[in-house]
């Protein structure tokens, strides 16, 4: 099951994200996919401290079909996504937006940019 990070992504400038939208699509013409979803605050701290779990979803998207996730971000210094997927046929893409929903072109992440990683990052 592949599994992607987007990495910690800042949060900051003149005008900072308030939403994060996770467009999911099962680009599958036959098989329902299940979907593992984690959000973690990154802090901004010098000194190393764990990610704290913000949201976790788990659901299902039937094939052919696309959701989209809002996680609201507002006031979160730095986040990062993990997403757990059943199917090698999701595509997965982030965009986080403003207070006036224009879209933050430094966190906008195809799918080709996030990383494979071996497993989501357990949660206590």
């Amino acid at each position: 099951m592949p599994t992607f990070s987007s990495g910690p992504i800042l949060n900051s400038g003149l005008s900072p994200s308030t939403a994060l939208k996770i467009m999911i699509s099962n680009d599958d013409p036959s098989a329902a996919a299940t979907i593992e979803l984690e959000v973690f605050l990154v802090s901004l701290s010098a000194a190393a401290t764990p990610k704290i779990p913000y949201v976790h979803q788990l659901f299902s998207l039937y094939p052919l079909d696309v959701t989209t996730k809002t996680i609201d971000i507002s006031g979160v210094p730095a986040y990062e996504t993990q997403l757990r997927v059943t199917s090698s046929n999701i595509v997965i893409n982030l965009f986080a937006t403003d207070a006036v929903g224009n879209m933050n072109a430094a966190q906008r992440l195809v799918q080709a940019e996030q990383s494979i990683i071996t497993a989501i990052t357990p949660v206590e």
